[in-house]
């Protein structure tokens, strides 16, 4: 009868454990490796005077020239863990494309949206993206957004415009035009082409505003961080801010400004406003 040593019974395990080991990593690179599926589209558009571009996940790129129609060029990425979940992503993800005369409105679209915005929750099924570039007229007027992964850059438009990103930076160069470019988590840098003649405003939370303008610059300034400096190389005046409308409180009337610095630049007139709370606030004459 043959008797069983523990101790060789206990070696032989110790070297087979590390083997047993490996082969469970070797399962996990592939049992979490995702499918992706990356397509491209060309959309061409006529006698558009305004563009709405309403994005989620990608970024966005504008440049003006000298051509009549808007010219699209989009990149779509679906990324997901199965067949069945990439197949539901393709039927849930959308590019919602509507004209209207001269308007023109493109809307990624699915069950995220709530409303008129976004809105994500825990477990996302699938995860996708789109990248725009697109050449428009110089004067048309802009309004896009983008929400996560993103970075919104404006060339050479004289239009209008209204630039509004979440996750991301803003860059706009050689523009005209005035309206608002607002971000969350990113710089803003803009370099105009001509100085605004309505007012417009730059804001981030957590970015620096960094905004040049021409020789010439007569504007009314309000600025604000929190957490940043405030410089400007225009020669400037000091200029009070108007309380808002003022609260009852304890049988007395309290003024708010709140905690904005004016300024007047040349003569003033124009209104320009400035509000960050982590980051510079950057004003800038381009010719110097």
């Amino acid at each position: 009868m043959r008797t069983r040593n523990p101790q060789r019974e206990v070696s032989r395990w110790r070297r087979l454990r590390p083997v047993v080991f490996m082969a469970a990593l070797a399962i996990v690179p592939a049992f979490g490796q995702q499918l992706e599926d990356r397509s491209t589209e060309h959309k061409s558009f006529a006698g558009v005077t305004e563009l709405i571009l309403d994005n989620v996940t990608g970024a966005i790129e504008v440049s003006g020239s000298t051509g009549g129609s808007v010219e699209v060029d989009i990149e779509k990425t679906l990324r997901a863990r199965t067949q069945d979940r990439m197949a539901l992503a393709k039927k849930e993800v959308v590019l919602s494309e509507t004209q209207q005369g001269g308007l023109v409105r493109l809307v990624v679209d699915g069950p995220f949206r709530c409303g008129n915005g976004t809105c994500f929750h825990g477990g996302q099924v699938y995860e996708f993206e789109y990248n725009f570039k697109v050449k428009v007229p110089r004067n048309i007027n802009l309004d896009l957004r983008t929400v996560n992964h993103s970075h919104i850059l404006v060339q050479g438009t004289s239009g209008e415009f209204k630039v509004s990103n979440v996750n991301g930076g803003i860059d706009m160069v050689d523009v005209e035009g005035s309206g608002s470019v607002h971000t969350v988590n990113g710089p803003v840098k803009v370099t105009f082409a001509r100085n605004p003649s309505g007012a417009t405003s730059f804001k981030s939370v957590n970015g620096t505003l960094d905004v040049s303008f021409r020789n010439g610059l007569n504007a009314d300034v309000k600025m604000k961080t929190m957490n940043g400096g405030m410089y400007t190389d225009f020669p400037v005046s000091p200029m009070p801010i108007a309380a808002s409308q003022p609260e009852h409180r304890d049988g007395k009337f309290l003024y708010r400004t709140h905690g904005m610095t004016g300024a007047r630049i040349g003569s003033g007139g124009t209104e320009l406003t400035f509000e960050t709370l982590n980051g510079e606030v950057l004003i800038k004459n381009r010719e110097k």
